[in-house]
């Protein structure tokens, strides 16, 4: 696979030979200063979170759970959006789908128009299950925010924007390159 600089055209320095940290910069290397070090070990702590409070309350994983809340965002929809919006790859839905059509919570069906489509929608039961979990989606969500001043969340969310767009650019090269 393609590296970021690779991508960019600057894996190699002058005369073609490839770039390397020197001994100082491995030795001063804090990757608890790096944004994809901070925000990956967030994003495992806040999953970890939510993995806890939806298999205590509802019995789901976090993963079946943001299924859920995508799916109820979307309405009957094909899994490759679920896909794009829960940015799961195709068989993380699949298996998701899987378990939660054996919960009774969602109903796979074919699509007409192309069979090795899948489409997705909740049950009563998945909107049931839903109403009892949201309350504590809410009340995390409240208790993270109230952390920050508004000004800083509005930050925070603009930030949070602007990574994503860089970090897709990003990939974007990097596949390129591949």
């Amino acid at each position: 696979m393609a590296t970021i600089a690779t991508a960019n055209g600057r894996a190699r320095g002058s005369g073609g030979k490839r770039r390397r940290a020197s001994s100082a910069q491995v030795s001063a290397h804090s990757p608890e200063a790096l944004i994809t070090y901070r925000v990956s070990a967030l994003a495992q702590a806040l999953s970890r979170l939510v993995d806890a409070s939806v298999r205590e309350v509802i019995g789901l994983t976090s993963r079946q759970w943001r299924f859920l809340v995508v799916l109820n965002r979307l309405g009957t929809s094909p899994s490759g959006a679920v896909a794009r919006m829960a940015n799961f790859d195709h068989s993380q839905v699949s298996r998701v789908a899987l378990e939660l059509t054996q919960k009774g919570l969602i109903t796979q069906v074919s699509d007409k128009g192309d069979r090795r489509k899948q489409i997705l929608s909740l049950t009563p039961e998945g909107v049931e299950c839903l109403r009892n979990g949201l309350p504590y989606s809410l009340e995390r969500q409240a208790r993270l925010q109230a952390r920050l001043e508004p000004a800083e969340y509005a930050t925070f969310c603009r930030v949070l924007d602007v990574l994503q767009d860089e970090a897709q650019k990003m990939l974007g090269q990097v596949k390129e390159g591949e």
